[in-house]
């Protein structure tokens, strides 16, 4: 009989967050210049449907929002823009589950993993994807996906990455989430569509349901 080491706690919670994010499908992207309404502004998105909240470690405040935002059991946070093993430390002291980067890097990859966070590399070329899976992570984002080929280019990667777990980001929209769906996509990130500096929270709440239901029709579900 194999013997299979027991999963350890990080690796369970590394894997309850990959599950969620595959099941909600979008992640909204929270990118802002000042941090007087990034709460405000992922309640409203939450409210929509969007669920899955990256806010990006660029914007003033966003470890402060994710603190408060993690305590709700309803969302799932974490970070964007993470690109170094200190800023995975932060992330997970406020109580993120997730880093995404830009860029693929090893040190990012395996501090997330120690600390039990989901880490999601960028990629943006065939090399990229397959280090990036080889380090071991279990989704890759593509990264900017509109301006390398948006759902052209997505399914062309399928070819030789059939079973990669890809997520494009900077490029799909509620337009075009049915593409990115067929074209192969497990999920998609989405950003500026939904929210950005100056924002009207009904308004951020409506173009969130329109994300959601573009991403519930494309997967065949009633929204």
């Amino acid at each position: 009989m194999l013997n299979v080491p027991p999963e350890t706690e990080a690796e369970r919670s590394i894997d309850a967050t990959r599950e969620r994010i595959l099941a909600e499908g979008v992640i909204l992207c929270i990118r802002f210049q000042d941090d007087e309404r990034v709460v405000e502004a992922c309640r409203a998105a939450a409210r929509g449907g969007l669920r899955v909240l990256e806010l990006t470690l660029t914007t003033p405040g966003a470890l402060e929002a994710m603190a408060e935002l993690a305590a709700d059991p309803d969302l799932c946070v974490g970070a964007g823009t993470v690109l170094t093993p200190h800023d995975v430390a932060a992330v997970a002291a406020a109580g993120g589950c997730f880093a995404l980067s830009p860029v693929h890097d090893p040190a990012v990859l395996d501090a997330a993993r120690s600390r039990g966070l989901l880490a999601i590399p960028g990629a943006a070329t065939p090399t990229e994807i397959l280090g990036a899976r080889r380090a071991g992570a279990s989704l890759v984002k593509v990264f900017p996906a509109e301006a390398l080929g948006g759902p052209a280019f997505l399914r062309r990667l399928r070819g030789p990455f059939p079973d990669v777990p890809l997520i494009p980001t900077s490029g799909p929209t509620a337009d075009s989430i049915g593409e990115y769906v067929a074209a192969g996509a497990l999920a998609v990130g989405v950003g500026p569509e939904v929210v950005r500096d100056g924002f009207d929270a009904q308004q951020v709440e409506r173009e969130a349901q329109r994300v959601r239901c573009a991403m519930d029709a494309a997967r065949g579900r009633e929204a």
